[in-house]
């Protein structure tokens, strides 16, 4: 019964805050119109973050113990939507987004205790400790993973998917584990991203009523995904590996590590936003926005699938890692296929 109205609590503070806010936002400009790496019309209401912030925050507040068990959440969650919606709003600079997220992340690893202490047997028989490192690579990963939602972002639907997959393949791996007080987390995520997708995908309402969630938005998802792919792959009671973390996160991850790595190797800011993501590469090749969503959103799916199923079936740690390595090495060959067939369209 607790399940059941935590998740009516989150979804109908979701849609009420979205009837709300939409008028608000109208009204001071948190809009955002489109550019060349915005691919939308018309100026859209950028309050889905923050609707799906409400939500999960009142229907944390309204589980026993929710204020004293998810203290440092709600804290962490607060900040980054407070910047986000700021940023939204004014456009703030890359440096102070960065500040924000590494004090939410110190807050996370020293406050809440979850940090990333072991990567597991991903080289074969010893498992690799991290020792006095882990406290810096944890850092490292939370801020990562704040803006990895984010960067792979830019189609109606594309963040929101992805999220949905991976909250879902954790409530999934975790159906033997109920006792971890944690799993609300995926479990109002789950409850708040569907109504946030039905508005921005417009289904069933007007496309003039469509919201994005904005920065306040991804990050906010981001924060959800990285605490619980932490918090639940390492310890004694870990509930699934933290190669299985790669897996069901997976498409956020290739499209942010290979984005960073290519602006790089062209001299330019890892920050510096392009239009050479995933979703931008198929829908240069001419592929429709739809069903760029698709495929994305089934390679999401089967990866998510193959590290559930290599969970479950106690596949050797090492050999995930390696299929995971195998598959990322396919996307960056296809990735300078796609940029020199789109090179050749243009020319």
């Amino acid at each position: 019964m607790l399940i059941q109205s935590s998740i009516l609590i989150a979804s109908l503070t979701t849609f009420i805050a979205i009837i709300i806010l939409r008028p608000f936002a109208i009204s001071v400009n948190l809009t955002d119109s489109p550019s060349e790496r915005k691919l939308h019309t018309g100026s859209v209401p950028l309050i889905g973050g923050l609707a799906m912030y409400f939500g999960v925050t009142v229907s944390i507040l309204f589980l026993p113990g929710g204020l004293y068990n998810f203290n440092f959440f709600l804290l962490s969650s607060l900040i980054l939507v407070s910047i986000g919606v700021l940023d939204d709003h004014r456009d703030i600079s890359v440096a102070i987004r960065l500040i924000f997220q590494a004090l939410v992340a110190i807050i996370i690893v020293s406050g809440a205790d979850i940090s990333i202490a072991s990567f597991g047997y991903i080289l074969g028989e010893g498992e690799i400790l991290l020792g006095s490192w882990s406290y810096v690579v944890t850092l490292i990963a939370i801020v990562a993973a704040i803006n990895a939602v984010n960067m792979a972002d830019g189609i109606h639907g594309l963040a929101a998917g992805n999220s949905l997959v991976t909250f879902g393949s954790i409530l999934l791996l975790s159906i033997g584990s109920l006792t971890n007080v944690n799993l609300w987390i995926a479990i109002l995520f789950c409850s708040v991203l569907p109504i946030f997708l039905i508005h921005n995908l417009c289904i069933g309402i007007s496309k003039r009523k469509r919201i994005f969630m904005g920065d306040a938005g991804s990050m906010f998802i981001g924060l959800g995904v990285i605490w619980l792919l932490v918090d639940f792959s390492q310890g004694k009671d870990y509930i699934f590996s933290p190669v299985i973390a790669l897996w069901i996160f997976a498409a956020p991850i290739i499209d942010m590590v290979s984005s960073i790595f290519r602006r790089i190797a062209s001299g330019k800011s890892p920050f510096k936003p392009d239009v050479f993501h995933t979703h931008h590469l198929l829908l240069h090749l001419g592929i429709k926005e739809k069903n760029v969503l698709s495929i994305v959103i089934l390679f999401s799916i089967l990866m998510a699938i193959i590290g559930v199923l290599g969970e479950l079936y106690q596949v050797a740690e090492w050999l995930m890692f390696v299929g995971f390595i195998v598959i990322f090495i396919i996307y960056i060959l296809w990735c300078r296929w796609a940029m020199l067939v789109i090179k050749n369209k243009a020319e």
